[in-house]
């Protein structure tokens, strides 16, 4: 049998790898990029409008906010539907192999964590945020 933390890690990376490319791929693209920069300008108008007391105009804008945000939900939730499908693919074979089992566990020299054994559930998390950070800083995402 391979071993549980090289094995967790891989398909952690995996999926991270995934999920990056695929915001890049939707995210990044440039109407995506336009919408978010429309909708941080908006926010800054809003923001200026209530401190200048222009309730109104603070409305008119936050109208305009939620129409745009509507727009971008769009771009978002091609990138979670993809998440979702990995996910229902891919936690419940790893419960059915590793489930009740200490697939790794934290050296006694860290203080306050230290000897913390790590269930499968706890390494997947830690190695898909850990690689999904450092490809999100690599591909600029």
């Amino acid at each position: 049998m391979l071993n549980p933390v090289i094995v967790i890690f891989l398909i952690g990376a995996a999926v991270s790898v995934i999920m990056e490319l695929v915001n890049k791929k939707v995210l990044g693209n440039e109407r995506a990029k336009e919408v978010k920069k429309m909708m941080q300008e908006i926010r800054s108008k809003i923001l200026e409008a209530q401190k200048a007391g222009e309730m109104e105009k603070m409305n008119e804008e936050l109208a305009k906010l939620m129409k745009i945000n509507s727009e971008y939900l769009k771009f978002t939730i091609k990138p979670m539907i993809v998440s979702v499908i990995l996910f229902i693919l891919i936690v419940p074979f790893l419960n059915s192999v590793y489930s009740g089992m200490t697939v790794a566990s934290i050296p006694k020299s860290l203080p306050g964590i230290g000897g913390f054994k790590l269930s499968w559930i706890w390494w997947y998390a830690i190695c898909t945020f850990v690689v999904g950070t450092i490809v999100r800083k690599i591909l600029g995402v």
